[in-house]
């Protein structure tokens, strides 16, 4: 009766995981919309729309990286947070 008020245990492991396939998904996301804007800068579409295609890319990479600071994680990516915003 009193097991219904419980949290399931999540799967940690699984969640780094997923987390971590994640980050490398928005990771080529963003350098694809950065190549992106240079490229299509010179079309028909309008300026703006492609910048913020790229700032939409760029936050959501950088959410993920900053989840993945608080939880401690450890990976391949973990002095790109540190260098690119050294870079911005």
């Amino acid at each position: 009766m009193f097991n219904m008020f419980k949290r399931p245990k999540v799967d940690t492991a699984a969640y780094d995981e997923r987390l971590n396939k994640a980050i490398d998904q928005a990771k080529f996301d963003f350098e694809k919309a950065k190549m992106s804007e240079v490229a299509l800068f010179e079309s028909d579409i309008d300026p703006r729309l492609i910048k913020a295609e790229t700032a939409k890319a760029r936050q959501k990479y950088f959410f993920l990286l900053r989840v993945a600071r608080q939880r401690d994680m450890k990976g391949h990516w973990s002095t790109a947070f540190v260098l690119s915003l050294i870079h911005i």
